[in-house]
């Protein structure tokens, strides 16, 4: 091999090898389309996907679009909602909410004006995820004028947090705090002190009713004859006013306000109140009607300050609206022109002054029936509306009296309709002054197998708390 030759090889050689040493030029960098990131909301809830953004997306217009807007929606600023109604059989929509949670998968798109996209898979599902204490206060969400208020024994954090009125569930009622005529359980007081000290409205639940009260007032309207005698209405009507008398005294500037009178009517109760109160009910039977207004009328006396309501049960019925509202305007007319009036009170106020309506109510009671009856109620002028016992079954009553488990379906009827009564207490704004829930987690309610609240046994949000809160005005 001769030296040209050998150069031009030795040429060729340095030439490839100083090829290899010059860097690669950088390719673009691109998110593939296939990228996924998992969100997982309960119905109702929503989430800002910007947050989950990857870098490269950053500082770009971004379009953004859901495979099925009917399960899961988002909008143009990338929030994406569970909107599901109704989960079907394969996602477990029938399946028994105990046996696992309903789930839907929905691919959502992000993409920016060059081609990056990201995918997020969202899963609506029927699942609690949020605790109730990290969640904002829901009172907070109501204007100041609108309590809104739960059950408890005492003040617990949760309360605290979230409500601002508290009613006891069973320690005030009759048989409770009145065991025995003339002698009182005054175990109470350190539920109704450390309330106020936490900040609650306190409300006195019940005077007067026919259900869980002692023997002693059994015994009152058992022993009179029908018609009760002069003599036997006499002793009655001190026997009560005395009982009255006492537990409102001793509260006295503590209670916000008294339910004193709870549950007098039955259902389909006609049209003369007078005689269509509940023939159980042991003033009436020894006193005849006449106890109403002279129960209103003790409880007045007593302590002037407290607001005095009627209480009752299946107000959405036209019927026990009616005969509610005629005893009402009864007995408000008869307060006005009586003289029984407390010393230096306005002349204008009303004997009852409130009307609640309890609102424990099932997957089958329309949201138009409770809009007639606070219709009605609005007539009466002066006087207000409270809310005062809302629970809502995750199934219609059949299905609860016959003992049917809750289905993940029944779970979102009853987020529906949390919000559809949420909507018309919003509309009645004007008259409302409370509403109060009976329970904070389903397994403390009284009607615990239907799953009746805003929050599961984990103390954590469903369906019905992001429905519920939805329909609650962001400005009122």
């Amino acid at each position: 091999m001769n030296i040209k030759r050998i150069g031009i090889i030795l040429i060729i050689v340095l030439f490839c090898f100083g090829c290899k040493l010059q860097p690669e030029p950088e390719k673009p960098v691109v998110i593939p389309p296939d990228t996924s990131t998992v969100v997982i909301l309960t119905v109702g809830n929503n989430k800002d996907l910007n947050t989950l953004l990857n870098d490269e997306m950053s500082g770009k217009t971004i379009t953004w679009s859901s495979e099925n807007t009917s399960k899961v929606s988002v909008t143009s600023d990338g929030v994406a909602t569970a909107t599901i109604i109704s989960f079907s059989v394969a996602e477990g929509g029938s399946k028994k909410y105990t046996e696992g949670p309903a789930k839907a998968e929905v691919i959502i798109t992000a993409k920016t004006s060059d081609n990056i996209t990201q995918k997020f898979k969202v899963i609506a599902t029927t699942e609690a995820q949020e605790k109730i204490m990290d969640l904002p206060p829901l009172k907070d969400r109501f204007p100041s004028k609108i309590l809104l208020g739960n059950i408890g024994n005492s003040a617990s954090a949760t309360l605290t947090r979230h409500y601002n009125a508290l009613t006891s569930e069973n320690s005030m009622k009759p048989n409770a705090i009145a065991p025995n005529q003339g002698s009182y359980n005054w175990s109470s007081d350190s539920f109704v002190d450390s309330a106020i000290a936490s900040g609650f409205k306190v409300i006195g639940h019940t005077l007067l009713w026919h259900s869980q009260i002692p023997s002693w007032q059994t015994a009152i309207g058992a022993s009179a004859s029908s018609p009760p005698t002069p003599e036997q209405k006499a002793a009655a009507l001190d026997a009560m006013k005395t009982y009255i008398t006492d537990i409102v005294t001793h509260f006295k500037g503590r209670i916000y306000s008294w339910d004193v009178l709870n549950e007098a009517f039955p259902d389909n109760p006609g049209s003369t109140w007078t005689s269509a109160i509940r023939q159980e009910n042991p003033w009436f039977k020894a006193i005849g009607s006449d106890f109403v207004y002279e129960g209103f009328l003790a409880a007045r006396l007593a302590d002037p300050d407290a607001i005095l309501y009627y209480n009752d049960f299946n107000t959405d019925q036209s019927g026990k609206a009616t005969i509610i509202y005629n005893m009402v305007n009864a007995v408000n007319q008869k307060y006005l022109t009586s003289g029984d009036k407390p010393e230096g009170e306005n002349p204008a106020r009303l004997l009852i002054e409130g009307i609640g309506m309890q609102e424990h109510h099932n997957a089958g009671v329309s949201a138009g029936n409770i809009r007639n009856t606070l219709t009605k109620f609005r007539q009466l002028t002066g006087i207000k509306v409270s809310v005062t016992e809302l629970d809502v079954l995750a199934q219609s009553w059949s299905e609860y009296s016959s003992n049917t488990a809750v289905t993940n379906n029944g779970l979102i009827t009853q987020a529906t309709k949390y919000s559809e009564y949420m909507t018309v207490y919003r509309d009645f704004a004007d008259i409302i002054e409370r509403i109060t829930f009976w329970g904070i987690t389903d397994n403390q309610s009284w009607r615990s197998r239907a799953l009746p609240l805003l929050f599961d046994k984990d103390g954590k949000a469903k369906p019905a708390y992001y429905k519920f809160v939805g329909a609650i005005p962001t400005t009122w």
